[in-house]
């Protein structure tokens, strides 16, 4: 029992104290070496600091002990030496070891020796460390005596609430994603987000009667702007022939064009009234040709030929009167009569303003 007490006497002193070792050199020189350790007792493989301490007069020049120094069963992890600093009128140099081993037992940081030497003396002098008892021990066992067998793996509950957030977000990423693509869709083909109503598409020859008198009534042969004039009433077949016959006019060259109208199916006569107009407002757009007026009326008088022979009208029936189900009295009678007659009368007006 006293042995045992005696070692952790022993043990803790080496931890706490430090051990000062003088320097013999010149009268009045003072200069001081320690060495410690944070930790006397270890396990396997743990890291011990392991520091060497110099106290000297500002007059000492001292060369502290460098990273291949021999330090028995350890092995240094790590080096770093200290910036000098002053305390109570002295010098204070230090470097520090970081070490470790992987041997189980009692072992001894062997000591270190350090050099110096003062300004008025060239000769090197040195002092030594005093050695460290470190006790090294293995990693304990359980308590069973035996190596435990490793632990299955944790299972990791599943958080549903977060799967199901990350459905939604995904959810809501995909409904932005068709809702971008549907804007930019209406945007390009100049609609608006939400749908409308929309006025169905005029009949091609009803555009073309109207462009045409307007060209007519215009001041454009009067400016003598001839070609502009031949430029605006081939636009204006040209849109009827898109219109009419599904071929893309306003892109393609006359001998295009003729092709496509070829594949339509046209009489033999109409088919020729539109070669003929379209080389005619060739020769002017492009062959600098000058016409006269009576070629600047005949062409206006070719275009409103070609959309009478041309266009497509679609005749409703007219509505026919039950006189057995007129009511016998007077103001009812008059009434549905006038309403029918009204609606007869419209709708042979709008035949007869088609035609």
């Amino acid at each position: 029992m006293k042995k045992i007490t005696f070692k952790i006497l022993v043990l803790v002193f080496s931890i706490i104290f430090q051990i000062v070792v003088w320097g013999q050199g010149e009268e009045g020189e003072r200069i001081s070496v320690s060495s410690s350790v944070d930790q006397s007792r270890i396990t396997i493989g743990d890291l011990i600091r392991y520091t060497v301490t110099v106290t000297h007069d500002e007059n000492v020049e001292v060369e502290m002990p460098g990273l291949g120094v021999n330090l028995g069963q350890f092995e240094v992890r790590d080096y770093e030496v200290q910036d000098p600093y002053k305390k109570d009128g002295m010098v204070i140099s230090e470097a520090e070891y970081i070490i470790s081993t992987f041997f189980t037992g009692e072992f001894e940081i062997p000591p270190l020796t350090v050099t110096y030497r003062t300004a008025e003396d060239s000769t090197m002098h040195t002092l030594t460390t005093e050695k460290i008892k470190i006790v090294v021990e293995s990693v304990k066992p359980s308590e069973a005596g035996d190596i435990r067998d490793i632990k299955s793996p944790v299972e990791i509950p599943r958080d549903w609430w977060l799967l199901g957030r990350w459905f939604v977000l995904g959810g809501m990423i995909i409904m932005f994603g068709v809702f971008m693509m549907i804007l930019y869709r209406r945007k390009k083909q100049g609609k608006g987000l939400l749908p409308r109503k929309e006025q169905p598409p005029r009949p091609p020859h009803e555009v073309a009667y109207e462009n045409l008198e307007r060209l007519r009534e215009s001041d454009l042969l009067e400016k003598g702007a001839v070609k502009e004039y031949y430029i605006a009433i081939s636009e204006i077949i040209r849109r009827y022939i898109e219109g009419r016959y599904f071929v893309v006019a306003m892109e393609l060259t006359t001998f295009e064009v003729m092709e496509g109208l070829s594949q339509a199916d046209l009489p033999e006569e109409e088919y020729q009234l539109f070669s003929t107009f379209l080389s005619q407002c060739d020769l002017v757009k492009f062959a600098k040709y000058m016409p006269s007026e009576k070629e600047n009326e005949a062409i206006m008088d070719l275009a409103f030929e070609i959309i009478d022979k041309t266009k497509v009208i679609i005749e409703l029936p007219l509505l026919e009167t039950n006189e057995e189900s007129v009511p016998s009295s007077g103001n009812g009678e008059e009434r549905l009569v006038s309403s029918v007659e009204s609606a007869n009368e419209a709708q042979e007006s709008h035949t007869l303003g088609v035609k």
